[in-house]
């Protein structure tokens, strides 16, 4: 079951986000701190912003499993930018990611977005990630070489929707 993310569930989507180990620690915490400055005291996020949780199993008891945040772009029309995906180790290959992933294109289409896009690191750490979003119809745009670091470059995904 994938559902809008409360203020509550940030310590479990940021024990995600540290379980993927694709985070340093100063990425992790700026993380949080944006996470948390969203929501800033209200129990849902400003609507240019999207935060989901995959739950493990029906009802609000279940354990979340699996994250995706995303964001319209300030500075484009029509762009939505998933900043973050994550399925805690344990719930991988069983479907969370791609049913976070539809979620996220939902989101897309109800923000009348146009374009849908990932930015990933071009590490091969990440390609079970890029086979994911290849699956789910997106496609490699770009590579920014040496973007985060010497030798690992920058990956940009899109998929076009119509509004």
């Amino acid at each position: 079951m994938i559902r809008s993310a409360r203020a509550q569930d940030l310590p479990a989507i940021i024990a995600i986000a540290a379980s993927t180990t694709m985070f340093m620690s100063d990425e992790l915490d700026h993380f949080r701190d944006l996470l948390a400055s969203l929501f800033h005291q209200q129990e849902t996020l400003p609507n240019e912003a999207g935060l989901i949780v995959a739950l493990n199993g029906p009802g609000d008891e279940a354990d979340i499993v699996g994250a995706a945040f995303f964001m319209l772009e300030p500075m484009a029309q029509g762009i939505m930018n998933l900043l973050f995906i994550g399925v805690a180790p344990e719930a991988r290959k069983r479907g969370f990611g791609r049913a976070l992933l539809d979620s996220f294109g939902e989101a897309v289409q109800e923000h009348s977005a146009r374009l849908a896009i990932i930015e990933t690191a071009g590490d091969k750490l990440y390609e079970p990630a890029w086979r994911l979003y290849e699956a789910a119809g997106f496609r490699q745009e770009a590579c920014i070489r040496d973007y985060y670091d010497d030798g690992l470059d920058k990956l940009i995904f899109s998929q076009r929707f119509a509004r």
